[in-house]
């Protein structure tokens, strides 16, 4: 058993990484324990002033008082990460040193579907009325690269996995903004995701919250809390939708703010974000009219239902990002009445339960199709009800064929596979991106 600094770096991941950076640059002994250092970690480490120590997880001593600060990458399910504790090992993340240096107000987005929406959308209507907004987290940068003593406000995406062992995030705002069953390989049970998630109102002075999710929120000890959802009423008067005169607006309370006509991006799932982050806007004090005569030059981010233009008279959508049943139920919800919908899932299930998504599907009035490909193609077919008729496909690109040949003018056709993607792509952009490609072709 080789001997540890009382710092030790777990996994040298992107955020690993960043915390042998800021330690090395605070004179901060530390030592690392990674399991396959990747060559370019390796060469970063050696270019320290004083080059750490690497070994393997599994032969690091645990020394009473040491703090071992893990990446997200890295299960706490390890046995040495189980046992650390017990003998006296205070485990961390780079997020909690991040929250202990940082000097300006702290923003933190978690959800299981859309953080990365409202996380941009939030920076966009933020930079308009602040000299200084830093975004990261788990979306870009890691956080403690972030760190500027002339920052206004820091804004992080916060995965589960970072906030496992950042509790009590001193937050100016904690917005927890849905939650449905994900990363189910990673935690025992559904309630054991949903209680991480939901502990980012812990240490937060403002909460904003989705109204399912209202319960949990009021689990925290948030000093007020702001809800948004799809529409407003005596029983949730905060950020909603309201119709006037056949026109859908973004609102608050019975003030209508916005047609949602007017923004740039489309879809219910969409807007619920925007009022995710116009309550999270009103948290830091930013100015709701200017807010709103912002929103409409945020343009959407890509693959989080992306409109792909092609010139059949067909929608296209690219929501490959949707890589888990709630985010798919919400696409399909955003389209179901914009016209017949051909649905293409499919990927690697990660342990998934479909029966949410069998429902809304057999609700669907207007489903044309329903295509799946890959890994969980088979598993997708049988979960669904036999009414669907779900049709299979090995490789995604056959399913996408299938799919432009069998659209017609007016149809909606979303990619929104509730599924991961790495069996045959590299990630969720790889996949998007195959899809975008393979529209745009010209074709005879």
């Amino acid at each position: 058993m080789m001997a540890v600094q009382p710092h030790v770096v777990i996994g040298l991941g992107e955020s690993g990484c960043s915390v042998a950076r800021r330690l090395a640059a605070e004179d901060i002994p530390f030592s690392v324990g990674e399991d396959h250092p990747s060559a370019s970690a390796m060469r970063e480490m050696a270019q320290l002033p004083n080059p750490p120590s690497i070994v393997p997880i599994s032969e690091l001593t645990m020394n009473p008082g040491s703090k071992w600060i893990v990446s997200p990458g890295v299960p706490l399910s390890l046995p040495k990460l189980r046992e650390a504790p017990k003998n006296g090992v205070t485990l961390t993340n780079d997020v909690a040193l991040f929250a202990d240096r940082a000097k300006a107000p702290l923003v933190g987005i978690t959800g299981s579907n859309g953080k990365t929406t409202v996380t941009s959308i939030v920076e966009h209507l933020a930079k308009r009325q602040m000299p200084s907004v830093r975004v990261g987290g788990n979306i870009g940068t890691p956080c403690l690269d972030l760190l500027d003593d002339t920052t206004d406000c820091y804004v992080l995406e916060l995965s589960s996995y970072q906030l496992e062992l950042a509790q009590a995030l001193p937050l100016e705002v904690g917005a927890l903004l849905n939650l449905s069953p994900d990363h189910l390989d990673r935690y025992a049970s559904v309630d054991d995701y949903y209680a991480v998630k939901s502990s980012i109102f812990t240490g937060a002075r403002f909460g904003v919250v989705g109204e399912a999710c209202l319960s949990y929120a009021q689990k925290g000890a948030c000093q007020s809390l702001s809800v948004f959802a799809e529409t407003v009423s005596a029983a949730c008067p905060g950020f909603g939708l309201l119709e006037q005169n056949g026109q859908v607006h973004l609102a608050q309370g019975s003030m209508p703010l916005l047609d949602v006509q007017k923004l740039g991006i489309e879809g219910l799932s969409n807007w619920l974000n925007v009022l995710a982050a116009l309550a999270i806007g009103e948290c830091l004090g930013l100015d709701m009219q200017r807010m709103t005569a912002d929103l409409p030059s945020f343009k959407g981010l890509p693959h989080r239902c992306q409109r792909i233009q092609r010139d059949d008279g067909c929608r296209w959508i690219n929501d490959s990002k949707a890589t888990n049943v709630g985010a798919a139920v919400a696409a399909i919800r955003s389209y179901s009445v914009l016209g017949s919908l051909i649905l293409l899932l499919g990927g690697q299930s990660k342990s998934a339960d479909f029966s949410e998504l069998n429902t809304v599907l057999l609700e669907h009035k207007t489903l044309k199709a329903v295509f799946a490909y890959g890994e969980a193609a088979e598993e997708l077919q049988q979960a669904l009800d036999a009414g669907l008729k779900v049709m299979c496909f090995e490789s995604f690109e056959d399913m996408v064929e299938r799919a432009i040949k069998l659209a017609n003018a007016g149809d909606v056709v979303l990619l929104s596979p509730a599924c991961a993607s790495f069996d045959q792509f590299s990630g969720y952009e790889a996949r998007g991106n195959c899809f975008t490609a393979m529209l745009e072709r010209v074709v005879s």
